[in-house]
């Protein structure tokens, strides 16, 4: 059974990469982290806002749960 944190939305305090597009989350850029737990396994989840939208997105698509490869997935453009 899988179970999902609440997502929190920091500035990064350095650089990290992003679980959904594989790019970096560049120091001071603001960023979406969860934490994942699958059975015995956890994992952090960090993102750009607009890659947690896709994810999102694909999820509700898809009836609520998505299963993904990190880094694979292409970073959305962001709208101005």
């Amino acid at each position: 059974m899988a179970a999902m944190s609440e997502v929190r939305t920091l500035t990064a305090r350095k650089n990290h990469r992003c679980s959904w597009c594989g790019e970096i989350i560049k120091f001071g850029e603001r960023y979406s982290r969860y934490r994942v737990w699958i059975g015995y396994d956890t994992s952090t989840v960090k993102m750009h806002p607009e890659c947690l939208d896709a994810s999102g997105e694909e999820a509700r698509e898809a009836g609520g749960w998505i299963e993904w490869t990190p880094g694979e997935a292409e970073r959305p453009r962001k709208e101005i």
